[in-house]
């Protein structure tokens, strides 16, 4: 019976050692936000910014709240965020279809790339072939739309990533399920 109280006993020791350790290197929150309006909103990509802020890329089917624009069912919500996190613009893109922004990076020239998905041919996507095509978008330092690509044949066709290349083009990677 012995051996078991200190068997306990020095596992409480241990226990109780490894919690005060993890909470003295613990990071404390600086600050937090909820962002969004009262139907579905998701972040799906995030980057901080050269400024320090962050520039947010998601979908929406709000059109209210911190949401302005929706144009569809699913929209991309893009959303730059100052260095405390205030909301300094904030952007929908996308058709009467659904629209799924799922990568963002800062570009060189102090804009923005965003790669997705879109079920839309109308509305700011163009050239849609069928299904959901991949669906690339390039904003400029405010958010205005400079130009967008869709890319892909008549099945399913999801975009998740994108970085932009030393030679000032993108690279882009997904998932096909066309073969036109």
């Amino acid at each position: 019976m012995r051996s078991f109280y200190l068997f306990t006993l020095l596992m409480f020791f241990v226990f109780n050692s490894c919690s005060i350790k993890a909470q003295n290197i613990a990071p404390e929150i600086e600050w937090q936000k909820t962002l969004g309006g009262s139907i579905d909103d998701q972040a799906r990509s995030i980057q901080q910014t050269t400024d320090g802020g962050y520039i947010i890329a998601g979908g929406t089917r709000s059109n209210n709240g911190d949401v302005t624009g929706l144009q569809g069912n699913n929209d991309f919500w893009l959303v730059k965020l100052d260095v405390i996190g205030n909301i300094m613009w904030q952007k929908t893109v996308g058709g009467s279809g659904d629209d799924y922004a799922y990568s963002i990076q800062q570009t060189t020239d102090g804009g923005y790339i965003v790669a997705g998905y879109s079920g839309s041919n109308d509305g700011d996507v163009t050239g849609n072939q069928g299904g959901y095509d991949f669906w690339v978008v390039k904003l400029d330092a405010l958010g205005n739309l400079i130009w967008q690509k869709t890319l892909g044949g008549s099945g399913f066709d999801e975009l998740s990533s994108i970085q932009q290349t030393t030679d000032g083009g993108y690279i882009v990677a997904g998932t096909t399920h066309s073969n036109d």
